[in-house]
């Protein structure tokens, strides 16, 4: 009697031992996986970082952009940077706070003291005052932006026309600036990464109708 019931402890215990190594068993396995699951997740989400790029939207909301190829990324990038800056810093409409948060809360973020400069120059010229007591609206159309990615920093060139809405009338005004584009860091007011400097206007000449 003492001898079975001693092997039915011994055999308890081994039981007991057997789901013991079952429960570690099974709870290293879970941690293995779990641990592969969070790598594969992490190396998702860094290449998927990698491949996303932050534009502006028509100067007013936040576009994600995703690009595998990274030359076509550079390229979207610094023509949205060009493109945007010069959106929100020659169109202008018949409103003094309209003109001071395009240019000074959100286009002089992306330019150097070239164009902090320029939009000084204008300001003691009484340029935007006079916009907002004449009452008319100038819309920038844009024809294209060449870009030299050569050499860094890379230079620029953007031609367009100003559309001027005036007392009924249509008048164009033509608009070719230059400058280069530097990377510098990201920052909430500038999430592109990328600065103008050396910003220069070649011609802003009223075209012949």
């Amino acid at each position: 009697m003492e001898f079975n019931e001693g092997y039915r402890v011994f055999n308890d215990i081994t039981r007991a031992e057997k789901r013991s190594n079952r429960l570690v068993v099974l709870s290293l396995t879970f941690m293995l996986f779990s641990f592969l699951c969070c790598t594969y997740v992490v190396y998702r989400v860094n290449e998927s970082a990698k491949n996303s790029f932050y534009l502006l939207d028509s100067g007013q909301k936040l576009a994600t952009v995703r690009v595998k190829d990274y030359k076509r990324a550079i390229d979207i990038l610094c023509e949205g940077h060009v493109g945007i800056f010069h959106e929100l810093f020659f169109g202008l409409e018949p409103d003094l706070g309209f003109i001071k948060r395009n240019i000074e809360g959100k286009a002089l973020y992306m330019v150097d003291r070239s164009g902090i400069r320029l939009y000084n120059r204008l300001v003691d010229q009484d340029y935007y005052e006079d916009i907002a007591k004449s009452g008319y609206s100038i819309e920038l159309e844009k024809d294209s932006i060449i870009i030299d990615y050569s050499s860094y920093p890379f230079r620029f060139r953007f031609i367009g026309k100003q559309k001027i809405e005036r007392d009924g009338e249509t008048e164009y005004r033509n608009l070719v600036t230059t400058g280069y584009l530097m990377e510098t860091k990201s920052t909430p007011n500038n999430l592109n990464g990328l600065k103008i400097v050396r910003f220069d206007v070649l011609d802003n000449k009223d075209l012949r109708k």
